[in-house]
């Protein structure tokens, strides 16, 4: 007899898939805008306020956390110079109105400045939070998580295989069951059959699903003829 093998139902690869891309397409949202897209949604908030073109540039600076702006705002004293700030952050992200601001992934620093001196600094959160911004990231490595799963269960379902041989019905790379050792074989659930085996002089019973082995019709009906079975779902038909 001519070995028969089959692999897995399209259908099943198909909706492994879907599911792999799915979780894969929100993970790379989800660590998007927990590193990129709320920080530079700030940006925009920003320029908005200050009434500036929608396409201002706004660079952000990474080292510039809400604490880092709180403990600045209140360290520099009116009567310093910029310096002061521009020391330790760098230029000013944007200037406007004779005040420098100073943005950073999660809000901005504004240092008003009265003859080229400080006058005041104070840290505003923007709408995207530090916090915001954490949780995001901890989604997306959740779902990092559960993509690196879904990817190995897809490598698992193309690698299903259901062989009929002359040395029997092998399931996988587990089980081989000689076809001498097959006693029954019968209609389950739809698109199931229940084949039944002898195995160390003990009956043993197996679910095999179309979903899962593409060519099990074909698998089922030979086994029938080889063994006298009336074909289980040609029965579960009738006529």
């Amino acid at each position: 007899m001519q070995s028969i093998v089959s692999g897995t139902s399209t259908e099943r690869v198909v909706r492994t898939l879907l599911l792999m891309l799915l979780i894969d397409g929100f993970t790379v949202a989800y660590l998007w805008d927990g590193y990129i897209g709320y920080a530079r949604q700030n940006g925009r908030e920003l320029v908005r306020l200050l009434g500036l073109p929608a396409d201002t540039a706004t660079p952000i600076n990474p080292t510039l956390t809400a604490g880092e702006g709180q403990r600045l705002a209140q360290a520099v004293k009116a009567g310093d110079e910029l310096s002061a700030v521009t020391a330790v952050l760098g230029q000013p992200s944007l200037e406007h109105g004779g005040d420098a601001y100073f943005l950073g992934p999660g809000g901005w620093l504004k240092v008003q400045l009265t003859g080229g001196r400080i006058a005041s600094a104070a840290w505003t959160n923007g709408p995207k939070t530090e916090s915001d911004q954490q949780w995001q990231r901890w989604i997306g490595y959740a779902l990092a998580v559960v993509g690196l799963i879904v990817a190995v269960r897809l490598a698992l379902v193309l690698a299903t295989r259901l062989t009929l041989s002359d040395a029997g019905l092998q399931v996988g790379g587990r089980l081989l069951i000689p076809m001498d050792a097959i006693t029954d074989l019968k209609a389950a659930r739809a698109g199931c059959v229940d084949l039944t085996y002898l195995q160390n002089s003990m009956s043993h019973s197996i679910r095999l699903d179309v979903y899962v082995y593409k060519q099990l019709p074909r698998i089922v009906a030979i086994i029938c003829e080889r063994k006298g079975f009336p074909n289980p779902w040609q029965v579960a038909r009738g006529p």
